[in-house]
């Protein structure tokens, strides 16, 4: 599991600048498996459908999250999978 911290947008519309409210962090949290890691990201994958195909199994729902966005990772127990 994965808390991480999210960018998104104020609006799509032309707006005065002295009118913006106070940006807020925008925290999420995803679970899945992580596929893949590198230095800067990591590669969580939620929904793992074939598993039986050895190795050529697909996955929905792919992200990757800069891991500078990252505040926590917490590791969920799969032994019952």
């Amino acid at each position: 599991m994965i808390k991480w911290v999210d960018s998104y947008t104020l609006g799509e519309h032309w707006q005065h600048i002295e009118d913006l409210e106070k940006p807020i962090n925008l925290v999420c949290i995803s679970v899945g498996w992580i596929e893949k890691e590198t230095k800067n990201n990591i590669v969580i994958i939620p929904h793992i459908s074939d598993i039986n195909s050895k190795g050529k199994g697909m996955g929905c729902g792919i992200m990757t999250i800069p891991k500078v966005s990252i505040l926590e990772r917490i590791k969920v127990n799969t032994k019952k999978l």
